[in-house]
């Protein structure tokens, strides 16, 4: 089989990958997780060696995690990805259903994937005037009862 190396990881040639290089190479890596997986990876995905030795790509020494997840572990000096995945839980956040990632002592305290969630906690509503649904805020759940000012006056003036 013809190889080649790009950045210390080994390249094959694969022409009919949708994602293959110029001269129809891609990593060897992602092919063998892809024909274990039975799929081709998602855009978020990512493939991690284990051992961290970019030419060793036996399956048992590959997994697919997040690629937000990948960036972070190796960001970090003397942290192995392996370690810390095991020790990750997911949580659903609470304003817009998406599953988030952190270790167990961070993910106690949270509650929404990240800051601007908080804002896009909404409530839908049903105006008592036009019967039109309408957004607002969870924090004014309270003050709202028509969807517009012209439809509160309207119902004041009925």
């Amino acid at each position: 089989m013809l190889h080649k190396i790009l950045n210390g990881y080994v390249l094959v040639k694969e022409p009919k990958h949708p994602k293959a290089l110029h001269g129809g190479w891609y990593f060897e890596h992602v092919i063998n997780i892809e024909k274990e997986l039975g799929r081709y990876l998602k855009e978020y995905e990512s493939v991690h060696h284990i051992n961290e030795i970019k030419t060793d790509n036996r399956i048992d020494n590959l997994f697919v995690c997040h690629r937000q997840e990948h960036d972070k572990a190796h960001g970090m000096k003397n942290v192995s990805l392996y370690r810390m995945h095991e020790t990750w839980v997911g949580k659903q956040c609470d304003s817009c259903g998406k599953t988030f990632y952190g270790t167990q002592s961070v993910m106690k305290k949270r509650k929404r994937c990240n800051s601007m969630c908080k804002s896009k906690k909404t409530i839908d509503k049903v105006c008592l005037h036009c019967y039109n649904s309408y957004t607002i805020p969870a924090s004014a759940d309270k003050h709202y009862k028509y969807c517009s000012k012209v439809c509160r006056l309207r119902a004041k003036a009925a």
